[in-house]
């Protein structure tokens, strides 16, 4: 049994999809981070950068406690079995992909989302946060018009980038101002990823 510790939030719906994926049996525990949960000393042995979300599998020889999104995918996916070549070329480009989708969409996006909504502007922010959302979504398109799926098969690598561009792609091509232009590969993507069982389990 694995239990999901986590508040309603763009990681909470990665982590969600990948519990689904995995076939695992799991229990939802919120940390309200709304009233300083996350700093609970408990919590922050379970996740020591105070984030959410994270989650703790209770094994036959111990608790495994692992929070971090990226890493929290690529434990579920090598406990199942699923979703990550077990070795080779294939699995260092599910686990690049992966970083990318995390790190570059999934760090860029939030800024643009805060910036974006501030009720006195800072200058060129939202400028260069939409500059850089434009340059992924391009790479992006580019990677999604030569395979299905980001890596060829689906895997854990669609699925951050999956959640960000769902949420943010038509907003971004709203404020880039004509600069992102149609995205016919991304948006094929979006549907057959949006398609799946677990996907739609995870809501």
């Amino acid at each position: 049994m694995i239990t999901f510790y986590t508040y309603p939030g763009p990681n909470h719906r990665k982590a969600r999809i990948m519990l689904e994926e995995s076939g695992e049996a799991y229990e939802t525990r919120t940390v309200d981070i709304t009233k300083g949960e996350q700093f609970d000393p408990a919590y922050l042995r379970i996740s020591p950068n105070n984030k959410v979300p994270a989650i703790v599998d209770h094994t036959a020889s111990g608790d495994v406690p692992v929070f971090e999104t990226a890493a929290i995918l690529i434990y579920l996916a090598e406990k199942s079995g699923r979703l990550l070549p077990a070795s080779g070329a294939g699995r260092i480009d599910a686990i690049a992909w992966l970083v990318w989708g995390t790190g570059g969409i999934g760090g860029t996006l939030p800024q643009l989302h805060h910036y974006a909504d501030l009720a006195q502007q800072v200058p060129g922010t939202v400028e260069r946060f939409t500059t850089e959302a434009v340059r992924l979504f391009n790479v992006l398109e580019r990677r999604l018009k030569e395979r299905e799926y980001i890596c060829g098969d689906y895997s854990i690598a669609d699925i951050p980038s999956f959640c960000s561009t769902a949420g943010w792609l038509g907003r971004v091509r709203d404020l880039s101002g004509g600069k992102l232009g149609e995205t016919p590969a991304i948006d094929r993507w979006l549907k057959a990823v949006a398609a799946r069982p677990a996907v739609k389990r995870a809501g």
